[in-house]
């Protein structure tokens, strides 16, 4: 029998509820997953992408994770750290000056590095999760898992994916005398009570699901031939996929 090799755990905790989660670097396995992942991007795919985080992360974390339940900034953040462990805290990545310079485009290829222990989960300045109707009745959001959010990636009208996440993002709606759990109530009905909200609760509403917490990265750019500067933001699961 061939010797066994030892693997290096580490430990984290997730930005959504500290929650210690252990884990391993990639493995050969995992490289591979993730380099069909990244082919897939050339086609935008973002199911394979998606599919590939999951696998890896599942895999990652001794089986003992299940990535579907966690929130897309968990995911995210899990995700980097992993990466950090398996090819070290450096992402190297090159960007193209777009600047305009005497009618053309600069066009000069700049290599950027990214430390991985600079990027956390910004999250919002304000706790937009309680949206008070009435003084007496208001709703309670939560995030949604990414296993949850999935199930809308195929959704063809934008607007209609819209409201059943909201629907399904609400925790509890309450009044003075009962608090009614958005699990024990028909979605019909919940969207029913979505639907007779005013503009101005709607608009409270929509400033919890545009303000949500992400993995984001700012990384100050200045091309090295025309002096260009711009502030690149590096933001949701398939731009650092990308860096990966």
């Amino acid at each position: 029998m061939l010797p066994q090799l030892d693997t290096p755990k580490y430990k984290l905790d997730l930005p959504s509820n500290g929650e210690t989660i252990e884990y391993r670097p990639f493995l050969v396995k995992e490289e591979k997953i993730l380099l069909l992942a990244m082919e897939s991007m050339k086609e935008d795919n973002s199911d394979a992408i998606a599919s590939a985080t999951f696998d890896i992360i599942k895999s990652c974390t001794f089986n003992n994770v299940k990535p579907e339940s966690l929130t897309n900034f968990d995911l995210d953040y899990l995700f980097l750290n992993i990466r950090s462990r398996s090819r070290g805290e450096l992402i190297e990545s090159a960007f193209v000056c777009q600047n305009e310079v005497d009618g053309e485009v600069c066009g000069t290829s700049n290599d950027v590095s990214v430390n991985i222990n600079d990027i956390e989960v910004t999250f919002p300045e304000e706790d937009n999760s309680k949206v008070m109707i009435t003084d007496e009745v208001g709703i309670q959001f939560k995030y949604l898992s990414s296993g949850e959010l999935k199930k809308y990636g195929k959704e063809k009208s934008e607007t209609d994916k819209m409201f059943k996440i909201i629907v399904d993002s609400i925790d509890y709606i309450f009044d003075e005398e009962k608090v009614y759990k958005g699990s024990e109530t028909p979605k019909k009905e919940l969207m029913g009570f979505i639907e007779t909200l005013n503009e101005k609760s709607f608009k409270e509403i929509r400033n919890f699901f545009d303000d949500q917490p992400t993995l984001k990265h700012t990384i100050p750019y200045k091309c090295s031939k025309c002096g260009y500067k711009e502030d690149i933001v590096i933001e949701g699961l398939e731009a650092f996929f990308d860096l990966a």
